[in-house]
């Protein structure tokens, strides 16, 4: 595989890119590489890696950013490997930079790949994608790489390209999915749910209607004025320093280079905007980015009527296999119907192995995993069984 660098995304062959991130998310696309280059914070380097095979074909790409620091809290390598390596080698690995691969935001990563590659050739490729990934991470001086909310496969595959060894691991958190495609209207969504849950979910639709709101849909561009507020004020509920003009900023970027694949549901009162829903479209998936509510109104179920209730009942799922609902309010979207999946995080040893822990790798796996159904399995509609979630 001849694997080539790009440090900008402007020179990026969007097309051979993109031809790789038709099965995968939103946030792997060319779209958000922009995004992610304009958000890096100073003395962070970003560069993008292609496999081409002997035709000259691309096959898979990944992604690569180097930090002095972490660039977010959940981002933070030496916190995860607590307790798994030695004392010696955390607080060494915890005053170096770090590189992380497949993407440092959004909490989804993804090694893309064109659709039609054979098991072989996505191993050849990513086999030369992992070397690279690792020269770039010895140039910033890395103590470790790491690649987050990565799906099952891709977090075996690119273990396996680092070597088992000496590669940590973990399973890291939960997604959550409606899946929308199956159900064409809200009569079949509702009798999908478990019996006890139906009153509730009807209530929930009925006196959102009987408020008088309404919902319509529009492309972010459009409305980045008017949802920064909304969006502020989530944020700030949930404790973030996030001002109207920091959300402008960010929904401005985001509608300049997604803004052709953007959906957003704008939810008004009378005209006046009650909240939002943006998301993104990537084939036959959505993907629910953010949210923003107005909380000098009533709530009425206005989250879920924008998530779920409105899509089903206009009948998304003809054409959306699934809506990516992120991280969290895990046993509210549960119990309207959201499936969970999974997601890992790979740590591979840059300067020096990790040296970790294969049994306390293990217990830590089980225990979060058992601990994440032992609180939220109840609500999974046909059930839940972790042990599948062990690697």
């Amino acid at each position: 595989m001849d694997v080539r660098p790009y440090d900008a995304v402007s020179d990026l062959p969007v097309q051979d890119w993109d031809s790789l991130t038709l099965g995968s998310t939103i946030y792997s696309t060319a779209g958000f590489q922009a995004v992610r280059q304009e958000e890096l914070p100073d003395g962070a380097r970003g560069r993008r890696f292609i496999a081409y095979d002997a035709a000259g074909v691309a096959t898979s790409g990944l992604e690569a950013y180097t930090f002095a620091a972490p660039p977010h809290g959940l981002y933070t390598p030496a916190d995860l490997l607590q307790g798994l390596i030695s004392q010696e080698r955390h607080t060494h690995l915890a005053s170096r930079p770090l590189a992380i691969g497949a993407g440092w935001s959004e909490f989804r990563g993804q090694f893309v790949h064109r659709p039609e590659a054979t098991p072989e050739q996505r191993a050849a490729a990513l086999e030369g994608l992992a070397a690279e990934m690792l020269g770039f991470a010895k140039e910033a001086e890395a103590s470790v790489l790491a690649y987050y909310y990565l799906p099952r496969e891709d977090a075996l595959d690119i273990a396996r390209a680092h070597g088992c060894d000496d590669t940590v691991v973990l399973y890291h958190d939960v997604e959550t999915l409606l899946p929308i495609g199956q159900w064409r209207d809200l009569d079949e969504y509702y009798a999908w749910l478990p019996a006890g849950r139906r009153p509730r979910a009807r209530r929930e639709v009925r006196n959102f209607k009987a408020s008088g709101r309404t919902i319509r849909e529009v492309p972010l561009p459009e409305v980045v004025d008017t949802i920064a507020p909304l969006n502020s004020a989530l944020m700030r509920k949930h404790g973030h320093a996030y001002g109207v003009e920091k959300a402008r900023e960010v929904y401005g970027r985001q509608g300049r280079h997604l803004g052709d694949v953007s959906t957003l549901l704008l939810n008004e009162d009378e005209g006046r905007p009650v909240g939002f829903a943006l998301r993104y479209r990537q084939r036959d998936m959505l993907w629910a980015r953010v949210a923003g509510f107005d909380y000098s109104f009533p709530n009425m179920a206005d989250y879920f009527n924008l998530v779920f209730y409105h899509p089903i009942a206009q009948g998304v799922g003809l054409s959306t296999r699934a809506i990516h609902l992120g991280l969290g309010t895990f046993q509210a979207k549960l119990a309207r119907g959201a499936q969970p999946n999974p997601l890992y995080t790979v740590l591979v040893g840059v300067d020096q192995p990790l040296m970790a822990d294969a049994d306390a790798v293990r217990g830590r796996n089980r225990t979060e995993a058992e601990a994440f159904g032992a609180e939220y399995g109840q609500y999974v509609v046909g059930g839940l069984n972790t042990e599948d979630w062990l690697l």
